[in-house]
């Protein structure tokens, strides 16, 4: 049943897992090019600091963002013309136009839903369940193989295409497994099937003064700008309006008269949680572990090449059960045992030499093997080979006992 499933659905959803991994791969690259182009926060940089800066080069300044990738972001109205640029963290200045990022949009739409929006997701998803399955799927296949999951990276038997997809696959299984895992809790967030979403709180009480100078907001003077994630300013003019800041541990808001934090409401366990995962799927802020499973994901589809292979090699095998006897009327029984089909060919030439030599010959699975059947049988013949440390195969698991418990049976 293992062998099976993993089977089909290789063979079903083949062209789709290729296309999420192959641009799941390139979508990888995309946050080494933004940690090279990033500029540096320096240690002693407050949040305070930062927002003065901006604030000089940008007196209408409405937002200041840090992004995944490390760029700070700022966004302002200018004569009632809205703005928005990459800032240097040193000087407050422009550094970069805020540019539409074409390529990478255009691989996400595809890596997210295929171009075919939530219709599209839900195919997304269905790749993802599947390539979850197929892991699984090919974790029990491998330790059987290998005798065992102590013997995982032990010497695979084979050669040809069956060695090399066994090969990479105990590789990348476990990438390919926390990638597939990750995007279905991502997706499920998507289709609000999971909450991560802490409860909002009530609006502070605000003192209504206003005019106080950033670098006198002792609030925002004690975050560093390096744990920055949004800084929105209070709407010129609206003294009920306050600072509202977001770090990587929780939301604060900011008096913008006193520089008193009036409430914070830390980051709960389900947004780490949910912030973890997001940063192990794309990436973002783990720029090795984002490689490192990209690289995994272009095991993709050459497992599904030579699974192809694979599947087309079994295809062309010959038909073992051509001119099989009916089991009542069979004088030679071949019980065949095996795990990749080989022993099958053998065993389908031994039994068309028994037939030329004038035998009713019928040949079926060690785990068929049941006496009654075989009324007229004269001998039977055991073709077997072993799996992984010496374990049967699929076809003859559980066969010794079903000998040992015919033979006590009075």
């Amino acid at each position: 049943m293992t062998r099976i499933l993993h089977r089909w659905l290789g063979l079903v959803l083949g062209g789709l897992l290729c296309v999420t991994a192959l641009s799941g791969a390139v979508l990888s690259l995309f946050p080494v090019i933004d940690a090279v182009k990033v500029a540096t926060i320096e240690p002693e940089l407050t949040v305070a600091e930062l927002a003065a800066k901006v604030r000089a080069s940008h007196p209408g300044v409405e937002q200041i963002k840090r992004q995944s990738s490390g760029h700070i972001i700022a966004r302002w109205f200018d004569g009632g013309r809205p703005g928005s640029a990459i800032i240097d963290p040193a000087t407050g200045y422009d550094i970069a136009r805020v540019e539409p990022d074409s390529p990478r949009r255009w691989l996400t739409a595809l890596h997210r839903s295929v171009f075919l929006d939530d219709a599209g997701r839900l195919v997304v998803i269905a790749g993802a369940l599947a390539m979850l399955l197929l892991a699984i799927t090919g974790c029990v296949m491998i330790a059987r193989r290998t005798g065992g999951w102590l013997r995982w990276f032990s010497r695979l038997p084979g050669s040809g295409a069956g060695r090399l997809h066994s090969e990479i696959a105990r590789i990348t299984v476990l990438g390919l497994f926390l990638s597939s895992l990750t995007g279905l809790w991502m997706a499920a967030e998507t289709f609000d099937l999971i909450d991560t979403q802490t409860a909002s709180v009530e609006p502070p009480h605000v003192s209504g003064l206003t005019g106080r100078n950033l670098s006198e907001l002792d609030a925002l003077q004690a975050i560093p700008a390096a744990m920055l994630r949004e800084l929105t300013f209070p709407a010129p003019g609206d003294v009920q309006d306050m600072y509202t800041i977001t770090t990587e541990r929780g939301t604060g808001y900011v008096d913008q008269g006193t520089g008193v934090m009036l409430k914070w409401q830390t980051r709960s366990p389900q947004e780490h949680l949910s912030e973890t995962i997001k940063m192990l799927h794309t990436g973002r802020g783990t720029v090795l572990i984002g490689l490192i499973l990209g690289v995994m994901a272009l095991g993709v589809p050459v497992m599904m090449v030579t699974g192809s292979l694979i599947w087309l090699a079994n295809r062309r095998r010959p038909n073992v059960r051509k001119n099989n006897a009916k089991a009542a009327q069979a004088h030679t029984v071949i019980l065949v045992g095996s795990e990749s089909g080989t022993t099958w060919e053998f065993a389908a030439t031994l039994a068309n030499a028994l037939r030329d030599a004038g035998q009713a010959v019928h040949i079926t699975a060690m785990t068929g093997f049941k006496p009654a059947r075989y009324s007229l049988a004269q001998r039977f013949l055991i073709l077997t080979a072993t799996y992984g440390n010496g374990d049967a195969p699929a076809s003859a698991r559980g066969f010794l006992h079903d000998v040992e418990r015919l033979s006590q049976t009075p």
